[in-house]
């Protein structure tokens, strides 16, 4: 193997490589599989260990789960700037047992952190250990119940990225239904990211969402242009409108809103908001489809037709409508 290899991708572990950053030292680019090659003794995850440890200038790395060990040695690497984990369903790290004996320095350069996960216990612990003053985007998808939504989101706002991070993305495929009220607060643990652009946050579950919150969100992410939530429908026409007077640079919204008591009057507003493109309000109830194709006609002008999730015939005549008011401009 070249001595100046910069990038290898390996399909799973093998023994043959792991001191694979001592033969090539200029390493920065390591993608590893979670296919056992030429079994040892050795558990995987330790020859994984072993692997990255062995590595001294990575940027990039993307592999399966690690220890305690492998992520103390990263957070000593000022060269890393991306790692992805994508779990194995036969991954065995057990890095909550020991990792109140570990401490890490701070990932100073790290820009991403991607995580495909099981269960969310093992993010947890990293973002509860861990510290990313770099980080700007943050993405997950796990299997998530309530509880543990309020510890990860607790955990990422206390990780150091306050001022830097610009995405967030988490998704649940969890099919487990949870009760409504499970989750009241863990959106607020997202307002200290000031520089916030995308935010989606689509648990199997809602998250409560009301006007008074979703008022403080936005005033707390000037710069966002994406949002996307699985709330509950409690947000008004009202409600939204308000909001979006805070953010003129949205182009993408999706939640949950209340579309069937309807709170505003079209003729009587003034506001527009001229930069919204995608308007997707989920599993939203229909309560006058006339009257809601003349409040999204008048107030988003860039808005073709709303997406849905759920009773789509009820929003279909919704866009017929919105079509029509469309073609008399």
């Amino acid at each position: 193997m070249s001595h100046v290899l910069r990038r290898c991708e390996l399909l799973g572990i093998y023994s043959d490589f792991e001191s694979i950053g001592t033969h090539c030292p200029v390493l920065e680019s390591l993608s590893v599989g979670s296919v056992t090659m030429r079994a040892t003794d050795e558990l995987p995850y330790k020859l994984l260990s072993e692997t990255v440890r062995s590595c001294k200038q990575l940027k990039h790395l993307k592999c399966t789960l690690l220890d305690c060990a492998s992520w103390k040695h990263l957070s000593d690497l000022p060269t890393l700037v991306t790692v992805m984990i994508d779990e194995d369903d036969d991954d065995d790290s057990d890095i909550q047992s020991d990792a109140h004996n570990v401490h890490f320095a701070p990932f100073l350069n790290i820009t991403c952190l991607d995580f495909r996960m099981n269960t969310a216990a093992y993010v947890i612990t990293i973002m509860q250990h861990s510290e990313f003053p770099s980080l700007k985007v943050f993405r997950l998808e796990v299997k998530l119940s309530p509880a543990e939504a309020e510890h990860l989101l607790h955990a990422l706002s206390k990780c150091g990225a306050c001022q830097t991070i610009e995405c967030i993305d988490i998704n649940s495929v969890d099919a487990n239904e949870y009760p409504v009220s499970l989750l009241q607060n863990p959106i607020k643990h997202l307002f200290c990211f000031t520089q916030l652009r995308t935010l989606l946050l689509r648990p199997s579950f809602p998250i409560y969402l009301d006007n008074d919150l979703l008022m403080e969100a936005v005033s707390s992410w000037r710069h966002i242009r994406s949002l996307s939530f699985y709330s509950t429908p409690l947000v008004t026409f009202r409600g939204l409108f308000a909001a979006l007077r805070l953010c003129p640079h949205l182009d993408r919204f999706i939640a949950e809103i209340d579309a069937v008591n309807i709170d505003v009057d079209p003729d009587a507003e003034s506001f527009q908001h001229t930069s919204l493109q995608t308007l997707n309000l989920g599993f939203s109830r229909v309560g006058d489809p006339e009257a809601i194709a003349g409040i999204i006609s008048s107030m988003f002008p860039c808005i073709s037709q709303v997406n849905s999730t759920f009773n789509r015939k009820e929003w279909v005549a919704v866009n017929r409508r919105l079509g029509y008011l469309r073609s008399r401009r």
